[in-house]
């Protein structure tokens, strides 16, 4: 029996924007990926999209950038259309993980981690709380653009999905959110 599920995710960008401000992302590269499998292997060991996303930052104020999934419930995979009754409908977001580059390393999540919903975000640059402003290495959040510092203002994103076999077959979808927030 041939079992095939197929996973969309779409992008959503935020952007918070203060009085005088200026607090953009822009993405530049890969707004829809679709993962399509077809082989036990491809299930069991996941797929890869290395550089799948590319986005730019552009800041006048020290930021934060974090990240999580939106989906109709909270932590859930959206099943669009389903292939089969066999397996569960309920696909939690973190068989989805990401890893976030920065040609400066600044990024705080380099290797790859599970993406969880946006009401629980994983931070990219900062954190919940008020950040001491950081200008170089591991955590940057020094306002500039992605063309002045394209080492510490540009962000490629690679994404790993991995299944595993116990899920219904069927179309299923995500809204992945990258939110640009300044540092409060």
């Amino acid at each position: 029996m041939s079992r095939r599920v197929t996973f969309l995710i779409v992008f959503h960008l935020i952007a918070s924007y203060c009085f005088a401000q200026t607090l953009d992302i822009s993405i530049t590269r890969g707004t829809d990926i679709d993962f399509t499998f077809n082989t036990i292997r491809q299930y069991t060991n996941g797929i890869i999209r290395p550089n799948a996303t590319e986005f730019r930052i552009e800041s006048t104020a020290e930021w934060d950038l974090y990240v999580g999934t939106q989906t109709t419930t909270p932590g859930q995979w959206d099943l669009l259309t389903s292939y089969s009754s066999a397996g569960s409908s309920t696909v939690p977001v973190s068989i989805l993980e990401i890893r976030a580059v920065s040609p400066g390393g600044t990024s705080q999540q380099n290797t790859f981690f599970q993406l969880q919903d946006v009401s629980n975000p994983v931070y990219l640059i900062g954190s919940a709380a008020d950040d001491a402003r950081v200008n170089s290495g591991v955590g940057t959040n020094a306002p500039g653009d992605g063309s002045n510092d394209p080492f510490t203002h540009r962000f490629r994103i690679d994404y790993k999905l991995t299944p595993g076999m116990g899920y219904r077959p069927g179309v299923y979808s995500l809204t992945v959110v990258f939110t640009l927030a300044e540092d409060l």
